[in-house]
């Protein structure tokens, strides 16, 4: 009898811990699996153990189990009871952020500091707007919008389109071509244009996607490419292992995506998610890193900013996780300044609270900072150098985008007008929310009005 009741005492604990499987899903900015089912995994633990230690150490446990198992059945049962109960208690297999109700008072402008703010347009999504909110322009192309000095409008078709190009400011086609491309359009001063796409290797047993960054002339024309998986080796050396440098983990199944991308892989390794051209600024003499025209870039997995030699792609500068005060996490946007300063919108991934941040590059200390209660954006964000210092910054998982004062002051906020729905969500987990802005760019009042009374002649 005894053996009985202690193979049930392990057995149930087993039962227990099958509630939910067992899996863990890839974050390579973490460097360590994530179990989704942390409690589940206790359970089995514990389960074991108890079995172990029951059997063999504690003969004491097995007289009283053998004298009061009809109490101890009992107890097991109404374990059993209440683990089913409040089985929704074990982790779930995703976390959500930011699921701020849709509120209909907080929707367009809300905030217009005319004396403070920078006056000027707002693009967006394929729309452009004036400081009250009001729509006075649209393109049929809505990603990833860009203006260059001619009012010519560069644009993917929608998010992770295969179809990108070059439009007139009155929405007329000039060329297109068929390349996905994500997160970046650049515009450099002698009017080339820098953007990213990826290509899926086979790596440790997985499809994996590799940044790549391309270079066009101003007619579409490819003239450069710069490729993670072939400068693999050299990037390595400069961080610690990521997640998906371990082979797959035969007794935790992984959570990839459940579909395929349009690049064919399951897993991202860098997530490269910026390039930008450094301008002329006060540590251009001072240093080959700084020098115009090098490209700063960004990788969200591993938290990592990297310089590249504009000619030999020589890495030359890097910035990575906890080389920063507080820990750099997931970062979009950063921009080099005219001081030298970079300016960096850290999303905080981990830690579940963002921050912009202006970095000495020499130093790596912050030397000044923004992070607000209730500021957060965990997977997006972009954050702009208006001409009058003022910065304007795109909380987008909020839909949310405001601007502020180097005194931390807002003088303009603007919250999107649409609630997301099937059709116009990249993220189907946000339905119901309001829609997320991904960023939003400020033009100079004069630039676009000049703009707007060509098209009317």
């Amino acid at each position: 009898m005894k053996k009985i009741i202690i193979q049930g005492i392990t057995l149930t604990f087993l039962i227990l811990s099958s509630i939910k499987t067992v899996s863990a899903y890839i974050d390579p900015g973490t460097g360590g699996y994530l179990v989704t089912s942390f409690g589940t995994s206790i359970l089995i633990i514990l389960g074991i153990i108890l079995g172990f230690l029951s059997t063999h150490i504690f003969h004491p446990i097995k007289k009283f189990i053998k004298k009061h198992y009809k109490l101890i059945i009992v107890i097991l049962a109404i374990i059993i009871l209440t683990m089913g109960i409040f089985k929704f208690w074990l982790p779930k297999e995703s976390q959500e952020h930011n699921k701020e109700p849709f509120n209909p008072s907080l929707s367009g402008v809300q905030v217009h500091n005319k004396e403070k703010a920078f006056e000027g347009y707002n693009l967006f999504e394929g729309k452009l707007i004036d400081m009250n909110g009001n729509l006075v322009k649209e393109w049929d192309y809505i990603y990833l919008g860009k203006l260059n000095k001619n009012g010519d409008y560069y644009s993917q078709e929608y998010y992770e389109s295969q179809k990108w190009g070059k439009l007139t400011f009155d929405n007329k086609e000039i060329w297109t071509q068929n390349l996905p491309i994500h997160h970046e359009i650049t515009l450099t001063p002698e009017e080339e244009i820098l953007t990213i796409t990826k290509e899926t290797h086979k790596y440790n047993g997985r499809d994996v996607e590799f940044g790549i960054i391309l270079k066009f002339d101003k007619n579409g024309k490819e003239i450069e490419r710069w490729s993670t998986w072939d400068n693999l080796k050299i990037l390595q050396q400069f961080h610690k292992p990521l997640e998906l440098d371990r082979p797959p983990n035969m007794l935790v199944k992984e959570n990839a995506k459940k579909n395929k991308s349009i690049w064919g892989g399951e897993y991202d390794y860098y997530h490269l998610n910026a390039i930008k051209v450094l301008p002329e600024n006060k540590l251009s003499k001072q240093h080959k890193a700084f020098q115009k025209g090098n490209w700063l870039i960004s990788f969200r997995h591993g938290s990592m900013l990297f310089i590249l030699d504009k000619d030999t792609k020589e890495i030359v500068w890097r910035a990575i996780y906890d080389q920063i005060q507080g820990n750099l996490e997931g970062q979009h946007s950063p921009i080099m300044l005219d001081s030298g300063n970079i300016l960096i919108f850290d999303n905080g991934r981990y830690r579940e609270w963002s921050r912009i941040i202006e970095i000495n590059p020499i130093t790596l200390e912050i030397v000044w900072e923004y992070k607000p209660d209730d500021f957060y954006t965990l997977s997006q964000g972009n954050v702009q150098l208006l001409p009058n210092n003022n910065l304007l910054i795109t909380e987008s998982e909020k839909g949310r985008v405001f601007e502020i004062t180097r005194d931390k002051e807002i003088v303009w906020e603007y919250y999107h007008t649409e609630e997301q729905n099937e059709s116009n969500s990249a993220h189907p987990e946000s339905f119901g929310t309001r829609q997320w802005i991904y960023k939003m760019e400020r033009y100079p009042k004069e630039f676009i009005d000049n703009l707007l009374k060509k098209s009317l002649q």
